[in-house]
């Protein structure tokens, strides 16, 4: 059986502005934090968002909790709210209840183009250094793709995790976004041999979502429920282009 990389592999990773999980929780058994909520393995699907929490606030999680790996995904984000109703509402995947989820075997891989965490106040802080971190999770994301065997299909989660397979993979991913999201157009790349498919679908915040709706001429008090509908439609037209 071969090697898979976990955390543990990528203490060496070092950006300013930006800190290593494993300076605080030595990540044996887990790759990417939000392996707690859609961690299968051997799925077909990777959901590729741009960043996880913010050093500070996995720092507190461990303050609270020394026992608890804080390198997991955060149960009150809207964000994985929103994108867990998603995928469920696409009959697609096993998700088991967002409170119990299935991660292990849902059918989903949720992964982080950054792969080391921000130092900012906030989740939402923005990203600093993005030509340095972008170069250094590089390794991270092949390794992520060696780590999943029958992986088929990445869906990039908003803008900048496009960019950065745009960056890891020159002159196979073309289109801009967020054009490639309103046409849902496919891309491909090719890395050891075999071929991915990358589809993107707006960020799942509650912003991001009603970003989605203005896209399409809907302001308003029901901005985002029209955004949840299209990026639901946006997911299954993927998937069918895809052949899921």
């Amino acid at each position: 059986m071969k090697k898979k990389y976990f955390g543990i592999d990528f203490k060496h990773l070092k950006v300013e502005g930006y800190r290593n999980i494993n300076e605080i929780y030595p990540q044996y058994n887990q790759l990417h934090a939000c392996e707690t909520l859609f961690g299968d393995w051997n799925a077909r699907v990777m959901i590729l968002a741009q960043d996880a929490a913010n050093f500070e606030t996995l720092d507190l999680l461990l303050k609270k909790n020394p026992k608890e790996n804080p390198f997991r995904h955060g149960e009150k984000v809207k964000t994985n709210l929103n994108l867990h109703n998603l995928l469920r509402a696409t009959k697609h995947f096993d998700l088991g209840d967002y409170s119990r989820p299935n991660s292990k075997n849902c059918g989903v891989y949720y992964a982080n183009a950054v792969w080391l965490l921000k130092i900012s106040h906030s989740m939402s802080g923005a990203l600093v250094n993005k030509e340095k971190v972008f170069d250094a999770s590089k390794e991270v994301i092949k390794a992520t793709l060696f780590n999943l065997n029958n992986l088929n299909l990445i869906i990039t989660l908003g803008r900048e995790p496009f960019l950065f397979l745009k960056e890891v993979f020159k002159n196979e991913i073309m289109g801009e976004w967020p054009e490639v999201v309103l046409k849902r157009k496919l891309n491909k790349f090719n890395y050891q041999g075999k071929e991915y498919l990358v589809g993107s679908i707006y960020h799942t915040s509650n912003r991001g979502i009603i970003s989605r709706a203005n896209q399409n001429g809907f302001i308003g008090k029901n901005s985002k429920k029209k955004g949840e509908e299209l990026c639901l439609e946006d997911l299954r037209e993927i998937f069918s282009k895809a052949k899921l």
